[in-house]
């Protein structure tokens, strides 16, 4: 066996295809049941498509992911939107034009934005830290209200109840990802050029890019009851780098969810596919999963299915928790891996670092194989 890859997800799936199609051997080892890992889906007994754990939505600039996937699939075009649920409002997120109107008198919602478009391009991408440090340079007070009314309303108790730690002590990044956008596009992705939805889902599509006879799948399996039972010339590895190292330096954490699915007798559930509850509920979020696929037969059918988020119940570990201690340990393990010849840590767990799913497919993509 040339190849041996840990975990049968989509950067390896991705690699699998690659290297069965120049003719090498590839075992791919997973734990679970099913191929696709956290992103697995499936049609349920009405025929609706369920994201298992929780909502995956392609999007992407890169033309070249683009192409490759579209040889394996066919795609349904999707703009997805996700609105918050703020003060009892709800409200397009990324924050926008749209949604201060949505959250505030007509008078004061034109004054906000005029000192945006005072300050900032339409169109500009402004981070919460970025839109805080302007109003103080400025010693502007209407920048200020608004700066802390979004982090209060928007950051402040979604950090808390999702990461379980203060906004002041999360990795700036993380407030990088959902900024302020100063535009009236209610997109969640407003400047992605590709967003669509695989026409029979994720798990099909995947399906068929592992079909080659160069490609042996184990599922069920722990890696490490076979790692010395089989020879291999390189070990692609997925699976968190800490277990590699059987924890030597310490476990990194990982942000941890349970994700409840429920199926209801009515044919909509609620207004927008996807809702964000920073503030009043246990949950963090509700996705409607047939909204995803509004042209599909089963989208009128008197059924629907959601899932809720229930952030640090339950084992699934889904984002890494970048912190300073966290950073440090991994650190370590990095340098222990620098070590070692033939094996490549690749993706989040194995990177320790949140990645989209176009980024992961690039990655491979400009992998030297």
């Amino acid at each position: 066996m040339k190849n041996l890859i840990v975990w049968v997800w989509l950067s390896w799936i991705v690699l699998a295809q690659r290297l069965a199609e120049k003719w090498e051997q590839v075992l791919m080892v997973e734990k679970r049941n099913h191929i696709w890992w956290n992103c697995f889906d499936y049609y349920d007994e009405n025929g609706i498509l369920i994201h298992k754990y929780w909502p995956h939505i392609f999007h992407t600039d890169f033309e070249d992911v683009w192409k490759y996937l579209n040889k394996f699939s066919e795609f349904t075009n999707f703009q997805t939107q996700v609105w918050c649920f703020i003060d009892w409002n709800l409200v397009p997120i990324p924050i926008n034009l749209n949604s201060i109107y949505l959250l505030f008198p007509l008078e004061l919602a034109k004054k906000i934005e005029n000192i945006l478009l005072k300050y900032f391009d339409y169109w500009s991408k402004v981070s919460i830290l970025e839109l805080k440090e302007k109003a103080e340079k400025e010693n502007n007070k209407e920048l200020s209200f608004i700066s802390e009314y979004i982090l209060n309303k928007v950051y402040k108790n979604y950090i808390i109840k999702q990461w379980q730690m203060k906004a002041e002590d999360i990795d700036p990044d993380v407030f990088k990802r959902v900024p302020i956008i100063v535009s009236r596009d209610n997109r969640y992705f407003p400047n992605n050029k590709f967003q669509w939805m695989p026409k029979n889902g994720y798990t099909k599509m995947f399906e068929k890019m592992l079909v080659n006879k160069n490609i042996k799948i184990l599922l069920n399996t722990d890696y490490k009851d076979l790692i010395n039972q089989i020879e291999y010339e390189n070990l692609y590895f997925t699976w968190p780098i800490d277990e590699f190292f059987d924890f030597r330096y310490w476990k990194l954490d990982y942000k941890k969810t349970l994700y409840k699915l429920e199926t209801h007798d009515k044919k909509e559930f609620q207004e927008k596919v996807v809702i964000s509850y920073p503030n009043d509920h246990e949950y963090t979020r509700i996705t409607e999963f047939k909204k995803f696929y509004p042209n599909s037969p089963t989208y009128n059918i008197e059924k629907t299915v959601i899932c809720k988020e229930f952030p640090w119940l339950w084992d699934i570990e889904a984002y890494p928790v970048e912190i300073k201690e966290n950073l440090e340990i991994l650190e370590k393990y990095k340098k222990e891996a620098e070590k070692l010849k033939n094996v490549y840590f690749l993706w989040r767990l194995a990177n320790y670092k949140y990645f989209d799913m176009d980024k992961a497919i690039k990655n491979i993509l400009d992998f030297n194989l």
